[in-house]
């Protein structure tokens, strides 16, 4: 896991080196530049694999092919073998040299070969080409920007501002999606002139312009081969301990994330049974309605793991929110970035590598939201019972605990109205609806924002997948190629970099992904929701309450601090004055979003938080 910058086109080495240094606590171990002519590429390294020869950029014997890796590489052994076998000749240990070989003996059909976690930047020198390539889930990430027929790229946004090549001019329609759904959406990024690289994609930049883009992986759909539940759940195990197997390889220390689910506690148990006695960190709570600690304290005497626990108290929460701002150069409205600051650098005195559980929810329709869902697909959009259980439902007042019944029913309610399924599922996840985003916006900004662009870019991203109309298999795609890659994958990389920790996902191996993708809805939900399958892999190995209690998120209680503690700060971020300078906001719009809060009656908890956050994220990195 580490950093990378470059170019290619003009630029100098002092470019590189400013960015390199914005992106060091990405890569604190080493340090590494290539500039030839018309390329620079500069690397910070966190040393994993090949912990004394693995130095990049890395090039080939005869120094025409260079390449830099964000990731790791799984199964690389196995490919590096097949290599020297066809005359390769490698002078490292490290999976970032089976790239440069894989490159020169199968072109740009290398990727195909490729499974893990990466972002990848490789130049040959020989027809003056730059490749860039992400891996298929999107868990690395890669920013690039177009200036004088100059392409320049970067696993973060902070590293192109440092080189000074773009402009600190708002996307709109960014904006627009950031305050509907929490986070900026691939491939746009919050500035006009920076994108991100697809998923799953390869682009080639040759003599001042992008030469080609592919896609080098799509998931296969097909009837699932698994006869009856115990075949899948069996078939379901067996893949996990593959995808767990290949990220247990390591030359640093490693252990777990665990956080009292079921998502985690399978990746624990799989790995607990492969690897051994294995540390495993968790976060507590001094709110009880927030705190899983007790049941991840079950979970780890159930595998026999070394368990450390620490507490996250307001004060410190609290704390971490200026660090948060500092690390996130992108807005995100995801306040368990907090605890999951906490938890890297409560992990990182320990460990360099974490496995985590990320994935779950997605692949097993674990969300609150699903039985609503479900409800509304059988009732029908249009049913006569809706508008009067959506007044009902609004009328229940807000509380300030962990996804208290006012905020629910709340949220519920806002979603009913919906005219579809994906615009009712925007309006239930993100922090505002369209209207309460045109109202919050100054007119002269609304007529440059798609209010609606979320739900669009829902079922764009539903569409994706080929061959299915299924609403299941497509919602959770959808999910994969939004939600969870531009908001949960981007605060779990950016605040385990901060620490220079790794955390892998075995639960997003592509075969993992596959596989659950094809199992009908019928072993997710109605007799088999609430992730019964993995409730069956761990049937047994975990105490009956571990499998039999309720879901419960990664949150904390921004609600109740937007009211206390952050209070006075938040009203200074939303004065007239301020907001008129900034030009984007109705500021009598902003008061009284925050004083319907304030009353208790509405629960605005994730408007406010968002509002809040981008604030400071524009005093940090717009200005």
């Amino acid at each position: 896991m580490c950093g990378i910058a470059g170019f290619a086109g003009q630029g100098t080495e002092d470019q590189l080196r400013r960015m390199t240094q914005a992106i060091v606590r990405r890569g604190p171990d080493d340090e590494g530049f290539y500039v030839g002519e018309g390329v620079g590429f500069g690397f910070r390294r966190l040393s994993i694999i090949d912990v004394a020869g693995g130095h990049q950029p890395l090039c080939n014997e005869d120094g025409t092919v260079w390449v830099m890796l964000n990731g790791e590489i799984y199964g690389y052994k196995t490919t590096m073998e097949e290599l020297m076998s066809k005359g390769h000749q490698f002078k490292t240990r490290s999976d970032t040299e089976v790239i440069v070989h894989a490159y020169e003996e199968w072109g740009d059909g290398f990727l195909e070969k490729l499974h893990g976690m990466f972002a990848i930047a490789l130049w040959d020198s020989r027809t003056k080409r730059l490749l860039l390539a992400r891996d298929r889930m999107g868990k690395k990430p890669l920013y690039w920007a177009v200036k004088n027929q100059t392409l320049w790229f970067s696993s973060e946004l902070k590293a192109l501002l440092a080189a000074g090549v773009v402009p600190r001019e708002i996307n709109l329609t960014s904006l627009g999606m950031y305050f509907r759904t929490d986070a900026i959406p691939t491939p746009q990024s919050i500035f006009k002139d920076v994108q991100k690289l697809e998923p799953a994609t390869a682009m080639v930049w040759s003599s001042g312009q992008i030469d080609k883009t592919w896609k080098f992986w799509e998931p296969t759909l097909s009837p699932s081969r698994a006869e009856g539940s115990s075949d899948i759940v069996r078939q379901l195990g067996s893949l996990v301990d593959q995808s767990v197997a290949d990220r247990l390889v390591s030359d640093v220390p490693l252990g777990l994330f665990l956080s009292g689910g079921l998502d985690s506690a399978v990746v624990a148990e799989s790995a607990a049974r492969q690897g051994g006695r294995m540390k495993a960190f968790t976060i507590g709570f001094d709110d009880p309605s927030h705190d899983e600690s007790g049941a991840a304290k079950q979970v780890a005497q159930a595998f026999g793991l070394e368990h450390y626990v620490d507490v996250l108290k307001p004060e410190a929460a609290m704390g971490m929110i200026d660090e948060a701002v500092r690390l996130l150069d992108e807005p995100l409205a995801d306040a368990s970035i907090l605890p999951q600051l906490l938890l890297s650098k409560f992990t990182r005195q320990q460990v360099t590598v974490a496995l985590s559980g990320d994935g779950g929810d997605e692949l097993l329709l674990g969300y609150q939201h699903i039985r609503p869902h479900q409800l509304i697909n059988i009732l029908g959009a249009g049913s006569s019972l809706l508008r009067p259980l959506q007044k009902i439902l609004s009328l229940v007042p807000a509380k300030s605990g962990y996804f208290s019944l006012g905020f629910k029913t709340q949220r519920l309610a806002r979603g009913l109205s919906a005219p579809d399924q994906w615009a009712r599922d925007v309006r239930w996840r993100g922090a505002m609806d369209g209207q309460t985003l045109k109202s919050l916006l100054l007119p002269e900004i609304v007529h440059a924002v798609d209010v609606d662009r979320a739900e669009k870019q829902l079922a764009e991203r539903a569409g994706e997948l080929v061959g299915t109309k299924d609403f299941w298999q497509q919602w959770t795609w959808a999910y994969l190629r939004t939600f969870l890659m531009d908001e949960v994958l981007v605060k779990v990389d950016r605040a385990t970099m901060w620490f220079a920790l790794e955390a892998r996902a075995p639960l997003l191996d592509t075969r993992v992904v596959e596989f659950l993708l094809n199992i009908p809805a019928k072993y997710k939900l109605n007799a088999w929701k609430n992730k019964r399958l993995f409730k069956e892999l761990l049937k047994g190995k975990v105490p009956d309450q571990i499998i039999n209690k309720p879901k419960h998120g990664f949150a904390v209680p921004v609600g109740a601090w937007l009211n206390g503690p952050l209070s006075s700060r938040f009203k200074a971020l939303i004065e007239p004055d301020r907001l008129h300078q900034q030009g984007l906001f109705d500021a009598r719009a902003v008061k009284k979003m925050a004083d319907e809060h304030q009353a208790g009656r509405i629960d605005r908890r994730k408007e406010m938080w968002a509002m809040f956050m981008f604030q400071l994220w524009y005093d940090a990195w717009a200005k």
